[in-house]
């Protein structure tokens, strides 16, 4: 792992295209997953399990072209000073363990997957 991955980002030190907003956006985020949040644990391949809190949208519907379902997916969010996640990483919740997907979107403090299954 690196230190990206475990949370261990430079966010907070506001570099090149970084706004004077963000410290405001993490600070609101921190209280929403204080809230919203569950805790869980994920890992990387055969690497250590990290505990993370996360958000889990179930049922979130995915459209295709000219605004069609195509499926019904399960989202999670991650803090990135928290987790970085990828596809393949295995997040385990108190309903059971799920492999990542794919990245959603990643807005530099928030990141959203697709969990398999």
């Amino acid at each position: 792992l690196d230190a990206a991955d475990c949370g261990q980002s430079a966010l907070r030190g506001a570099g090149p295209g970084v706004s004077s907003l963000d410290p405001a956006f993490e600070a609101a985020h921190d209280a929403l997953f204080a809230v919203f949040g569950e805790p869980a644990q994920v890992r990387r391949k055969r690497s250590r399990t990290v505990p993370v809190r996360v958000v889990v949208t179930y049922n979130v519907r995915e459209l295709g072209d000219y605004s069609q379902g195509l499926s019904r997916v399960t989202t999670v969010k991650f803090l990135n000073t928290e987790w970085r996640p990828r596809a393949g990483d295995r997040l385990q919740l108190p309903a059971g363990a799920f492999l990542i997907e794919r990245i959603v979107v990643d807005d530099g403090i928030v990141t959203e997957s697709v969990l398999h299954g």
